[in-house]
């Protein structure tokens, strides 16, 4: 995935491929940009930019009591990801999982505890 300023193909070039990642599921018409060929995610698994991960890592920081380093830390490395920068074809889902992987690292908060937080 690149920072790439995606534009999606006409609805003629779109490509027929499977509605979520479950095995046997409805198969529907995607788009992909003409410029990197990435697939877009049209599946009801939004995903968000960084803006939202940071107002949940604010959220946890008022519940876990976190540092100021470990907001740092795991700011700088959620900035650094560009599936939270380019949204094209990334799920919601994937973005949770990588968002609590980050938080986990730097904090010792269980995964279970995050969850919560977000909304």
């Amino acid at each position: 995935m690149s920072l790439c300023s995606h534009k999606s193909c006409r609805l003629k070039h779109q490509v027929w491929l499977p509605s979520t990642s479950h095995p046997g599921s409805e198969v529907k018409k995607h788009p992909w940009c003409i410029h990197c060929g990435l697939v877009k995610n049209i599946s009801g698994d939004r995903p968000y930019k960084l803006g939202y991960w940071m107002n949940v890592l604010s959220n946890i920081t008022y519940g876990f009591s976190l540092k100021q380093i470990q907001k740092r830390l795991i700011a700088k490395e959620l900035s650094s990801h560009l599936c939270f920068n380019d949204t094209y074809g990334v799920t919601g889902s994937s973005q949770k999982e990588l968002f609590k992987k980050i938080v986990k690292k730097y904090c010792s908060i269980d995964k279970h505890s995050i969850d919560p937080f977000i909304y």
